[in-house]
């Protein structure tokens, strides 16, 4: 048996809805997947439910963005209660943020000629989640780049004339949210950091698990990580990071199968 524990739907910026994403699963060879949309939980319930029509085993999942004032550290929350009102009033804050931000952005793009408006940006949400790939979007439908990676080139990837800094959380306070609720923090896609000392202060503050395996991890990342997480007695986790095609015209559903001896440790730590 086979797992992608990082998965994205149209809840977060993925382009398949949650019970899409099961039969895509299915049809991919995987017995168990983790819904692990941005910042919501939203996906799980409906997963969960079309999951027993696929004999498809569903952890429900998140993908907390976090900021340690220098980078990005994302990460994921793994047998998470996904009902716990104090989180979801959290969770509810930090998408009010992303709304403005995400007008904040399409104002700036309007100053410098972008033409779009809010209702152009919605069209690809689909679900109540916002962010940049749905800006972008937007702006190829316009006509004003050719692709959704020339839209962050030019437009709105930091450091470009329409980036607006977002809210986020310290990946600290991420760990900490998640373990409230009976989870397991596990940092995402380690080897994307620039500075890899965070590392070893996220596991004085309570990480649990590295993710391993990722589709944008070469056979040396692998290596790498997987003898740091046995050393460090973190659990090994791994998945595709799949949002339907990506920015490089990939599709990666399939690409990371995580061996079930993984998910395996998982659920025994939580016992």
């Amino acid at each position: 048996m086979f797992a992608d524990l990082h998965i994205h739907t149209t809840k977060s910026d993925g382009t398949h809805k949650p019970k899409e994403v099961v039969h895509l699963a299915k049809k991919a060879g995987l017995s168990i997947i983790a819904i692990t949309d941005h910042d919501t939980l939203e996906g799980i319930d409906e997963a969960i439910h079309v999951s027993k029509f696929f004999d498809v085993e569903i952890i429900p999942g998140i993908e907390l963005n976090s900021y340690d004032g220098k980078q990005d550290v994302h990460i994921l929350g793994y047998f998470i209660d996904h009902n716990n009102e104090d989180f979801l009033r959290r969770l509810i804050e930090i998408r009010d943020s992303r709304i403005s931000r995400s007008k904040l952005m399409i104002q700036k793009l309007n100053e410098i000629g972008v033409n779009i408006n809010y209702d152009d940006v919605l069209k690809y949400t689909k679900e109540s989640y916002i962010g940049r790939p749905h800006i972008a979007r937007a702006i190829v439908e316009a006509g004003y780049s050719k692709s959704v990676k020339e839209a962050f080139d030019r437009y709105i990837g930091e450091g470009q004339p329409a980036y607006v800094e977002r809210y986020r959380l310290h990946p600290f306070e991420s760990i900490k949210m998640i373990k409230n609720i009976g989870g397991i923090p596990v940092l995402a896609h380690p080897g994307l950091l620039k500075d890899k000392k965070i590392i070893n202060h996220l596991i004085k503050n309570g990480l649990k698990g590295i993710e391993v395996y990722h589709s944008k991890h070469d056979e040396k990342d692998i290596e790498f990580f997987k003898d740091f997480a046995i050393e460090n007695n973190l659990l090994i986790t791994g998945g595709s990071d799949f949002h339907g095609i990506d920015i490089d015209g990939r599709y990666l559903l399939g690409t990371v199968k995580l061996d079930y001896k993984y998910v395996l440790k998982l659920k025994e730590s939580i016992k």
